[in-house]
């Protein structure tokens, strides 16, 4: 069975799409898909070797994109040749399934699958570059329609996608993802390169990743950080792990300042050999999102044995459940009181990291594999 997969979430920054992507990638080759795998990038199709390795690469500054983005529909204009060129040289790769891990399917003549992840641009339009929110206005409802099977990483989306698009039910899967094994509990010993690293104490530090954009909610975290008691900021400073995305100049500038007196610690993109080690050597995991259409952070944070703090909107609860803190992300006062539980109150914690440890455990990437490729076969079985 021949799969054509898109593969350009894979260049870093690496982000939520980017790690599925890279799993479903790796699954497929780990099953003996790497003669059948045509892996397309951009405007090209890309060598196997040079996309397992791209996600282990440092970004690099762009001072195209910024230029190209104040340009009159640069975006979409850049999106419709990509997808000319995909079509035309797609046609050669004849009985394959296409997979497309990010919403919206470029051409093709056969079967197809496409990963539905949130409906944020329509819930918080404000939270994304006007012309992503554009494009997908204009196109996501139509990519899903031409799908032949919609798959959404959590019954909180794909409830979503039936009730806002009236899709018949069968057509949406839910697939979760799951947690790689590097995620575990580490013991200072062990943490103890990356601590001197980045010169952090194992146990002593919130750690919260993700991109520093207005969806995240980092801006209400920082406030909740500063509202907690002066020893507790400097005995568990707060540490931030992510790219810089969208919108987030004022951010930066507010990290800075907080930077200069100590309290907050601004490490940008992490590789990831050093991410289960950050995440294990936290004494808390933060993640105040307004919306997620999974939450994978989380996730590995509790199959590392950190207590998380967590929103209680989207898809995070079905995620996290009772084995977290769950707060209102649009109430400082909660996420403040949320954070110097989770943090002093020692109950809590041991409770929080036992039941955190057990859940991530019903969570696995070979299951999401499998039962995606599953999903392949049933395709190219009913166009056969």
């Amino acid at each position: 069975m021949k799969v054509i997969l898109n593969v350009e979430s894979l260049e870093p920054p690496v982000t939520g799409i980017g790690r599925y992507t890279s799993e479903i990638l790796a699954g497929l080759l780990a099953r003996g898909f790497g003669d059948d795998l045509h892996c397309f990038s951009h405007f090209r199709w890309v060598d196997l070797k040079r996309v397992i390795h791209a996600s282990d690469e440092q970004p690099g500054e762009s001072r195209i994109r910024p230029l190209l983005r104040s340009l009159p529909y640069a975006y979409e204009m850049r999106l419709l040749a990509r997808n000319a060129v995909f079509r035309r040289s797609a046609r050669k790769i004849r009985g394959a399934v296409y997979h497309e891990p990010n919403f919206i399917l470029k051409s093709f003549d056969g079967p197809c699958l496409v990963n539905c992840h949130d409906l944020s641009h329509m819930h918080f339009p404000q939270h994304h570059p006007p012309e992503r929110v554009r494009y997908l206005d204009r196109n996501l409802e139509k990519s899903l329609r031409r799908a032949d099977r919609i798959v959404t990483l959590s019954d909180f989306v794909r409830r979503e996608v039936i009730e806002t698009f009236a899709f018949d039910p069968a057509a949406v899967v839910t697939i979760p993802v799951g947690v790689d094994a590097r995620f575990r509990p580490y013991d200072a010993d062990e943490t103890r390169a990356v601590m001197d690293r980045h010169g952090l104490r194992h146990g002593r530090y919130i750690l919260s990743v993700a991109t520093i954009e207005p969806r995240k909610n980092l801006h209400g975290l920082l406030r909740a950080f500063m509202r907690l008691p002066a020893d507790l900021r400097t005995e568990f400073p707060l540490v931030l792990c992510g790219a810089t995305g969208w919108r987030e100049s004022q951010m930066e500038q507010s990290l800075a300042a907080l930077a200069r007196e100590g309290g907050v610690r601004r490490l940008g993109y992490i590789p990831e050999a050093d991410l289960p080690v950050l995440y294990a050597g936290a004494g808390a995991f933060a993640f105040p999102s307004f919306y997620e259409g999974f939450g994978l952070p989380p996730l590995e944070a509790m199959a590392s044995g950190t207590p998380v703090l967590a929103s209680n909107t989207g898809s995070i609860h079905e995620v996290v459940g009772r084995a977290g803190l769950l707060v209102d992300p649009h109430d400082d006062d909660a996420l403040a009181a949320g954070l110097e539980r989770i943090l002093t109150d020692q109950e809590l914690r041991r409770s929080c990291i036992a039941a955190g440890i057990e859940r991530a455990r019903g969570f696995g990437w070979t299951s999401c594999v499998d039962r995606t490729i599953s999903l392949y076969e049933e395709l190219q079985a009913a166009t056969s």
